[in-house]
Order: C-alpha cells, then structure tokens, then sequence
C-alpha cells in the first residue's frame, strides 16, 4: 500500500512538471505569432485544449487511474510536455534503474 501511495506521488510530480512545462510554453504564444509563426502557436493551443482536458479528467472520482491510463496508452491525447525527450526520459514512466 506505502508503494502505491509512493508511485501515485511521483506521478503527481510529474503532471505537475508537465504542466509547468505547458504553462512556460503558453507564455510564448504572443511572441510565436508577433513572429508570424502560426504552426507553432497552433500546436501550442492544441497543447493547452489536451492538458486542460486531462486537469478536467483529473478531478473527476478515479480521474487519476483514467488519466494515467490516458498518458501511458493514447500517445495522440499526450501533450507534448509527456512526449519522449531527446535523451529517452519520458515525464509519466518510472525510471528503470
């Protein structure tokens, strides 16, 4: 029981990385369309749509099981803060060490 309430922490963090990372890029959206970058902007508010999507799922009793299966199954609903990195890490899988 202590490692499941352990796992589910850890996976608290990580949303909540996932969505500081979302908010950092959601100040930039100004700036992408003042440079006439629509593409980027585009994707950013699509970004905006599926986190504020998963926070809805989220709150709902048992949200946490949906959005986890959400984030580990549907890799189209992944925000692109949950996409894989360059240098493998991806924000809601453990780290196998």
């Amino acid at each position: 029981m202590k490692k499941r309430i352990k796992n589910l922490k850890k996976f608290t963090r990580r949303i909540g990385k996932g969505m500081n990372v979302e908010f950092k890029e959601t100040i930039e959206i100004p700036s992408l369309l003042i440079h006439k970058e629509y593409r980027k902007a585009g994707a950013q508010v699509v970004d905006i749509v599926k986190m504020t999507g998963l926070a809805i799922i989220w709150i709902v009793p048992g949200g946490a099981v949906i959005t986890a299966m959400i984030l580990k199954f549907s890799h189209k609903m992944r925000p692109s803060a949950f996409h894989p990195k360059e240098d493998g890490e991806v924000l809601n899988e453990d780290k196998k060490s």
